[in-house]
């Protein structure tokens, strides 16, 4: 359990699932986790490097086992009847997974919790960011609806600074506002060639991938610009989700990186589960330029290899380019997925809204408030990056401390 970011009483779900008691044990993990469905599919599992059975090389699968009791222990046939919450009034903006999170804890404490979001449908990174074949719509929309059903209003094609700006919120009645804006934003590479057609970044790739019609891959052609050779440039989730939703279009796939596979910043069995559906590894690869054709679209990825140097005076290795080692890939997509930054599109019209160099929003790490008072930031508006699970668990803690807060006004 010290493991786990949310609190969730892990002994005493699995031991629910061992007697045979499913819809216990998913009733026992929502009471620390709105969103165990989610959990149970994209969890960095922290928990399972903290189980005592990780220095014999077998600890439990307890991401699988919260992913059973989330799909099978859920009642099959359900009504919502939705709260009336009677509380003060709270803002939350941003519906991703540090958003649903605080709504659903405030909710429950009877405050009248709505959520702002700019995008058509609710979920933020959750819904766009991540492909449809790790996390089903169906399984986000009911854990949704369930947040929904303890009172919390949701408001979609709202973008909080131009729509309504804070001051509006604050008029309209709301005592405290919440920022859960995500790290949406790009991390934009110093790459010769990525201003070339047929170049993506990752977001943007699986914004597009998450907003086709049908909803689901085919080996036709998708409703954007695809070629049909495709580099990934990357080593992240973000990279391997563009991979493998690339590979689903019926694309040859490259994945390029600078360090090993080892070193990748995914779980080895998602990196195992690539492979095996094809995407061809290009470990200890730098690339170098992306090569245009006559009409600016591209037209290869030329790279260097890399090894392993010396060490630092810290002792880390240290990667040089191979000489005489370039050569060039024969693709016609480029996808960068090298990182993300904090949506904080908010500070062009909150100019009081303090941010750091990254772009995150500054709290007090105590309360979570920013620069404004009674505006609040979590998860990785404030983080930069993190996993799912860390979001979730700032967003409870941002609730506690807005519910204090309001107790006191």
């Amino acid at each position: 359990m010290t493991g786990c970011p949310i609190g969730i009483d892990i002994p005493g779900f699995i031991r629910l699932l061992r007697e045979g008691n499913v819809a216990g044990a998913y009733e026992k993990i929502k009471e620390q986790n709105c969103l165990p469905s989610v959990c149970g599919r994209i969890c960095s599992a922290p928990c399972e490097l903290a189980c005592v059975l990780t220095d014999e090389d077998a600890p439990i699968g307890i991401r699988a086992l919260e992913r059973y009791a989330a799909d099978f222990g859920r009642p099959r046939f359900y009504r919502w009847d939705k709260m009336i919450c009677k509380g003060k009034k709270i803002a939350i903006v941003g519906s991703g997974p540090a958003g649903l999170a605080a709504a659903s804890e405030l909710a429950q404490k009877g405050f009248q919790v709505t959520v702002f979001d700019a995008l058509d449908r609710p979920g933020g990174v959750l819904r766009y960011g991540i492909p449809e074949f790790r996390i089903p719509k169906k399984n986000l929309d009911y854990e949704i609806n369930e947040i929904k059903a303890l009172g919390v209003l949701i408001e979609t094609n709202f973008f909080v600074g131009q729509t309504a700006t804070i001051d509006d919120l604050f008029n309209e009645g709301f005592v405290a506002i919440l920022l859960a804006t995500g790290a949406g934003v790009p991390k934009f590479m110093d790459l010769p060639g990525s201003h070339l057609g047929m170049v993506y970044y990752g977001e943007e790739f699986l914004m597009r991938v998450n907003q086709e019609k049908s909803g689901i891959f085919s080996k036709n052609n998708p409703s954007f610009a695809l070629g049909k050779k495709i580099a990934v440039i990357g080593s992240g989730n973000t990279a391997l989700d563009c991979a493998r939703a690339a590979l689903r279009f019926g694309r040859e796939v490259r994945l390029v990186f600078r360090r090993t596979e080892e070193e990748m910043r995914v779980r080895n069995d998602v990196r195992l589960y690539g492979k095996e559906e094809g995407i061809i590894f290009e470990p200890l690869v730098k690339p170098v330029e992306i090569l245009a054709n006559q009409n600016n679209f591209v037209d290869g990825l030329k790279c260097v290899r890399m090894d392993f140097a010396d060490p630092d005076e810290t002792g880390q290795w240290q990667l040089i380019p191979v000489p005489d080692s370039k050569f060039v890939l024969d693709v016609d997509t480029v996808i960068i997925a090298i990182g993300h930054h904090p949506n904080v599109v908010l500070k062009k019209f909150t100019t009081n809204l303090k941010v750091n160099k990254e772009g995150a929003v500054k709290i007090n790490e105590e309360t979570t408030m920013t620069s404004i008072k009674g505006v609040f930031a979590t998860g990785n508006v404030v983080t930069n990056a993190g996993p799912v699970v860390e979001a979730i668990a700032a967003g409870k803690k941002s609730a506690e401390q807005m519910s204090e807060y309001i107790q006191k006004l």
